[in-house]
């Protein structure tokens, strides 16, 4: 592992608990303004960041807050943002010749920046997405269809038949031709361009976004004609003549096509339907799906194992090509331990196969093996293996015994295979290499890594370790789930031919035997359940495919990011949940869920990308050119022994004697473009191995090359392109196999030395930003290195995502079921180089230099007070000014849709249903319709209340179904659709829309994990001010940053304050934050508390506080939880019939959930009676009868008395008496544990009081 693991983040200048000092300030009331200045350097860290000494205007008022210089280096202050889209004529040549860049810390930053967002504009943050779906398109599509190979049809030999030569049939599948999404409409006169389906008809008409696969079918119908000129005395000559021959353009299917695919119209266009929509997803049925990147075991490689027993295995991509072999004990002698080998299902010593692989002595094998070094231990394990063979298998060193014996063994399996024992062999034993010998040397290798791991020299393998798992994306996951189907298509043509080939006819239309529903449907299916195949096992994996979220962009860019590990939640784990070494810069180490999906979905890192498909064939020429002796059948003994083996993907494909000169080759080729950039190479010293990696699912990252930097020329026309960059070899793709061999450096600063301003030679790498290691949600809190994990956790995975912020641009063709948007959306005063780099060149928000992409920041800034107020912030709670709210502070918009549908008479006809519904107008009992028109739909600006019908539907008859809101539901009705989806069938869709202002109860955040609901909202005139008139717009309690640990929000607001007096912004990037002395005494010279603190006047008495309070503008978001979709009452209503408690679900008029929390509030206070009223008389009360005598429960009955006459009234049918029987209030829930245990032979007594 590189040093980047080593180093970590840059520790703080100055501890987090200082920014607590504020809290114990002294109660004088005096401002420390013109207190001496502290006898300390401003910022601390060796050098500067920025070097950007230009002043704003605001510079003549506040002096020295924009920037403090020290007076001996004139450095700027880590807080400067450097104008990095601005260019000044001394960094371009106009001639067209590249300038050098200046080789120092604030230049090479700048440079860093600029790289990164050239490398973010040509990948972007999809970019895996779209890149698998485009490979399968291209590629992966056209192979599998290939490897289907000819198909023969043969007749099914009915006896009945008449006479005659029996036809046979030859189908072979060739091209695979996609089409671009239409209208699927028959006999159509409209032009192509009115046909074709984009995204937004698919969403408005609920259809499913796909394209037509069409195949070219060759097709051959035969015969087979015995004749009686026989070549031998007992053969038959065979003729085959040709009947038909004939090759079509067939559908095999649909498939749903991803939207900014290459497929995809949208793809073509400049401009797309959203600025923020980056693509990556599927419409199915009008939804919108993505695939969740499915973390797999990497297969085709060897795997050593110590659980249950020492293995060695082998797994490629079929089940029943898996080959392991295990260390166990003998069967005659359990104190002697022999290798056996697990081959198709057949268990057997592993000796007996090496002969069976055409080994021809003992000694053979054992140098096949090739470990150098032997204790007594590996002797003795092999002899045993030898001698168990001779008794399993006796004479197996004949020629063609051990075959035998192995194909004798292969037969019996459950399963065994139809071919024969050379065939098979070749065909599932390690399939990625070829030849029977190659394949021995390669078993005999596995045996040594078997035996290496037994005796301590070789580790076993970390299934969590991301050097052995790669993700399965859309190219992987499509190509199993249609092979799936096409297998399922395949069998039902080849009964179809058969029945018409046997009945003497010709064959009909190719249309007709090649079902294409069988594809559409399956795949439709899959991604609605989100069922999908296992890689490797018979069974299906659930989540593989979840619905995309939009509360907002970032969480609709987290959903598209997201990994997974298909795991049993919970069974056992082991280490699954903990964070791994090879997840640094691959995988956010802080975003994950809680709940029992923790650790085990995760976020990509902000940079990580995942590699895509290579060509293998160039590859191995290649290392032949460069010293590697290729394995093949001619390859001897004394060649491989003592020398690195050579590893393409985990399948051997040959032998070095110079592995450092190989190696040294072999990378010089890839940084001078002769090799792809994706592919990475290892080389284990100890194992005496070199890994090269070119297969899809691994996750890469940009580094610095540093002996390269000296390099770094500005392009023409002042912009870096991130391909020239590349070909520069002044960056390079890092896997998680090749970064243990690079020494990375967390930043730029870290490479220099304090002496003097030469690189550091303890390096090979550089990180372009230490935030890069974080994920995206991360990387835009502003000094999230400052805050407890736990909090930037909270913020990253909740309340980030749960924020009001920015709808879709294209919202007029959307119908969400519940959507929101912010009135005002605001830009925070901060930035980070993640959101600065993500950002487009086209944003314009009024300065060119500005690329922050303001979709990720859902909220508004406000001004902030630490105080209490009036006792209604305790807790978590805030207090909110009601003049900003009238202003327009937060205020949102709601949209709620609701759909209704019906069938039409075709389908209806079909379904053989007694009426039909349709839309339409009718009186109704369940609400009012005078909103809607005669066609049951209401006008666009109608005022819905609760309880009126918002879509109206009927029978013929005249029976109501129409959809009615809810008791807390209403709105303006915003906009109205009537359409019909691909399968024939009507529906509406109506949204409403609703403003909302800020109420009591709502909840908010800010982006420290801050969260809390309003406890108040106040007059203006109710709140401290400052001296300049400032009256904050939020009251928070101070009691929240001890418990929660978030100075990252104090640092922020600090920040602002300077931002907002001098009007430039700065970064607040993690890891790279300026210094707590930098801003202190930023605000000390613009003439305010060096901690923030600032005296105000109490709003209503006009005094002075005694105490400073602590005041700045910081970024807070409204979250998704209010108070109004919370509102829920009830007097009486439904109760569950078996215990007789208040049902659930606020829909069905569900009772009020009263739960531990709100049960151990009220104990707490004592409130004994309102305890009983809420838990008892308000939920199951009941009532039942004790007999006192025998203290079991009596029963209310009919029972005769003397005379003749029955009473009904309780009676103990124990003591058969009706005396001594009282009656008692108890919960129903105790009743009923009563009579469940006395149906289990348990009767409970009860002792009650004598009365």
């Amino acid at each position: 592992m590189g040093k980047s693991q080593a180093n970590g983040d840059p520790s703080p200048d100055v501890s987090d608990s200082d920014m607590m000092d504020f809290l114990n300030m002294d109660g004088d009331g005096e401002d420390d303004c013109d207190s001496p200045k502290k006898n300390s350097t401003i910022g601390e860290r060796w050098p500067s960041v920025d070097v950007d000494v230009d002043q704003s205007v605001m510079d003549v008022d506040f002096e020295g807050l924009l920037s403090v210089v020290d007076e001996g280096n004139g450095q700027s202050s880590a807080m400067d943002v450097e104008l990095e889209g601005t260019l000044s004529v001394e960094d371009v040549d106009f001639t067209g010749t590249p300038v050098p860049v200046d080789f120092n810390v604030a230049s090479l930053e700048r440079f860093c920046k600029e790289a990164s967002r050239s490398f973010f504009s040509k990948n972007g943050l999809v970019s895996h997405q779209i890149n698998s779906y485009n490979d399968f398109v291209s590629q992966g599509l056209q192979e599998l269809i290939d490897s289907i190979g000819e198909i023969t049809v043969e007749p099914d030999y009915d006896p009945s038949n008449k006479d005659g030569a029996w036809k046979y049939a030859s189908v072979k599948f060739g091209k695979v031709t996609l089409e671009e999404p239409v209208f699927m409409v028959e006999n159509s006169d409209l032009a192509v361009q009115d046909l074709k389906l984009k995204p937004r008809h698919a969403r408005l008409q609920k259809m499913t976004y796909s394209s037509r696969m069409n195949v070219e079918m060759a097709v051959q119908v035969y015969t087979l004609e015995k004749s009686d000129k026989a070549k031998t005395g007992k053969d038959m000559h065979v003729s085959r003549r040709d009947i038909m021959k004939e090759t079509k353009q067939v559908g095999i299917g649909m498939l749903p096509v991803m939207v900014k695919s290459k497929l995809c119209w949208l793809d073509k266009l400049e401009e797309s339907e959203c600025q923020f929509d980056s693509g990556g997803y599927f419409l199915i049925k009008g939804m919108e799906k993505v695939f969740i990147a499915e973390e797999q075991r990497c297969l085709s490689r060897i795997w050593i194992t110590d659980r249950p027993c020492l293995e060695a295995s082998y797994m490629s991509v079929i089940k029943r090509e898996k080959i392991y072999i295990k260390l166990v004990q003998s069967k005659r002698n359990e104190s002697l331990k022999v290798i056996n080998i697990s081959f198709l299902g057949a268990i057997m010593p592993i000796w007996v196969m090496f002969f069976a692989l055409g080994v021809s002595s003992d000694k053979e094998a054992f140098d096949m093996i090739d470990i150098l070094d032997c204790d007594a231990s590996v002797i003795n394990i092999i002899s045993s293996t030898v001698k168990e063979s001779h008794e399993e298998c006796e004479g197996f060193r004949a020629l063609g015994r051990a075959c035998q014996y192995v194909d004798k063994l292969v037969k019996k399996t459950k399963f065994p295979p139809e071919e024969a024992f050379d065939e098979y062999v070749c065909k599932y034993m390690f399939p990625g290499v070829n030849g029977i010998r190659c394949k021995a040397i390669f078993l005999g290798y596995m045996v040594k890594c078997l035996l290496m791991a037994y005796s301590g020299n070789r580790k076993c393998d970390n299934k969590d370790d991301f050097r052995n798992k790669r993700l399965d994306l859309a190219c992987q996951l499509l190509r199993r789930e249609l092979w799936v189907h096409v297998m399922f298509a395949q069998r039902r043509m080849v009964k179809l031919m058969q029945k018409d080939l046997s009945s003497d006819g010709n064959l009909q239309d190719l249309r007709r035997y090649l079902d294409a529903s069988i594809v559409t449907n399956g795949l439709n299916r899959a991604f609605s359940t989100g069922s999908w195949r296992h890689p490797y096992k018979s069974e299906r994996c659930s989540g593989v495919v979840a619905t995309l979220r939009r509360a907002n962009p970032l969480q609709m860019m987290s959903d598209l990011r997201k990994t997974r590990q298909w795991f049993a939640y919970s069974g056992t784990t082991g280490d699954a949940r903990y964070p791994n070494p090879s997840y640094w810069g691959k995988l956010c180490f802080l975003s994950t869920p809680d709940g029992e999906k923790c650790g085990f979905v995760k976020n990509l890192a902000v940079t990580a990308m995942v590699s895509s498909v290579v060509k293998e064939p160039p590859l191995i020429d290649t290392f032949v050119d460069c010293g590697m002796m290729k394995l093949d059948e001619n390859i001897t003994l004394q060649d491989i022994s003592g020398k690195d083996r050579i590893f393409l993907n985990g399948n051997l494909i040959g032998v070095c004697a110079d592995p450092g000169k190989l190696i040294s080759q072999f990378r010089s080729l890839r940084r001078n473009k002769k090799i792809e950039p994706q592919v990475e190479i290892k080389r284990d010293r100890h194992s005496k191995e070199v890994r090269v990696f070119s297969d899809p699912g691994r996750i890469l990252r940009p580094l610095l090359v540093v002996e390269n930097l000296r390099r770094i020329k500005r392009p023409k026309g002042g912009l870096y392109s991130f391909q020239e960059l590349m070909d520069q070899n002044i960056i390079e793709l890092i896997g998680a196999e090749e970064e243990e061999d690079i020494q990375c450096a967390p930043g730029i600063r870290h490479l220099f030395t304090r002496e003097k301003e030469e690189v550091s030679s303890d390096y090979t790498h550089c990180e372009l930003d230490p935030s890069f290691l974080l994920g995206l949600s991360c990387s835009l809190i502003p000094f999230a290195n400052h805050n407890n994990a736990k909090r930037v956790l909270m913020q990253a995975e909740k309340l980030s995502q749960q924020a009001i912020g920015y709808s879709p641009l294209n919202s007029c063709s959307r119908f969400d079921s519940l959507s929101h948007q912010i009135f005002y959306p605001q830009r925070p005063l901060f930035k980070t180089v993640v959101a600065d780099c993500i950002g487009k060149a086209d944003y314009n928000f009024g300065r060119k230099d500005d690329f922050t992409p303001t979709e990720y920041f859902n909220g508004q800034n406000a001004i902030v007070s630490v105080n209490v107020h009036q006792g209604f912030n305790l807790e978590d709670s805030l207090v909110l000014n009601r003049a900003s709210l009238e202003r327009g502070m937060f205020r949102t918009l709601h949209f709620k849709s609701y759909k209704a549908n019906v069938e039409n008479k075709e389908i209806t006809r079909r379904l053989k249903y007694k009426e039909n519904l349709s839309f339409g107008k009718v009186q109704s009992k369940k609400g009012k319709v005078d909103s809607l028109d005669n066609e049951g739909l209401p006008y666009v600006g109608a005022s819905l209340q609760s309880g009126d019908i918002v879509i109206g539907k009927v029978t013929e008859s005249g029976e109501d179904f129409s959809v009615k809101l809810m008791h807390t539901e209403k709105g303006m009705v915003e906009k109205v659709v009537l359409s019909a989806n691909d399968d024939g069938m009507n529906f509406a869709t109506v949204t409403l829309r609703q403003s909302r202002s800020p109420c009591v109860g709502d909840k908010f955040a800010s982006m420290h994990g801050q969260k809390g609901v309003v406890g108040l909202l106040d007059s203006q005139e109710n709140f401290p001010f400052t001296r300049q008139g400032i009256v904050p717009d939020i009251v928070i309690n101070p009691h929240g940053f001890p418990t929660r640990q978030t100075p990252g929000q104090l640092l922020e607001a600090a920040l602002g304050k300077g931002i907002a007096l001098g009007g430039k912004v700065r970064y607040a990037t993690p890891f790279t934050t300026p210094s707590v002395d930098v801003i202190t005494e930023q605000l000390h010279k613009a003439g305010f508390s060096r901690w923030g603190g600032e005296s105000v006047l109490n709003g209503h008495t006009g005094e002075r506080m005694r105490s400073l309070v602590f005041i700045g503008p910081t970024f807070y978001q409204r979250l998704t939880h209010m108070s109004e979709d919370k509102v829920k009452f009830r007097n009486t209503g439904p109760v569950h019939p078996l215990t007789r408690q208040p049902v659930e679900d606020k829909k069905r008029f569900g009772g009020v959930k009263f739960g531990e929390m709100e049960r151990d509030c009220l104990l707490g206070h004592g409130a004994a009676a309102s305890l009983h009223e809420r838990l008892f008389v308000l939920s199951d009360f009941s009532q039942m009868h004790i007999c006192q005598a025998c203290e079991r429960v009596a029963n209310v009955i009919m029972r005769p008395e003397p005379g003749g006459k029955k009473v009904h009234g309780p009676y103990c049918l124990f003591c058969q008496s009706a005396e001594r029987i009282v009656r008692i209030n108890v919960p129903y829930g105790a009743k009923l544990l009563y009579q469940e245990l006395f149906s289990m032979g348990i009767c409970l007594k009860f002792e009650t009081e004598v009365r």
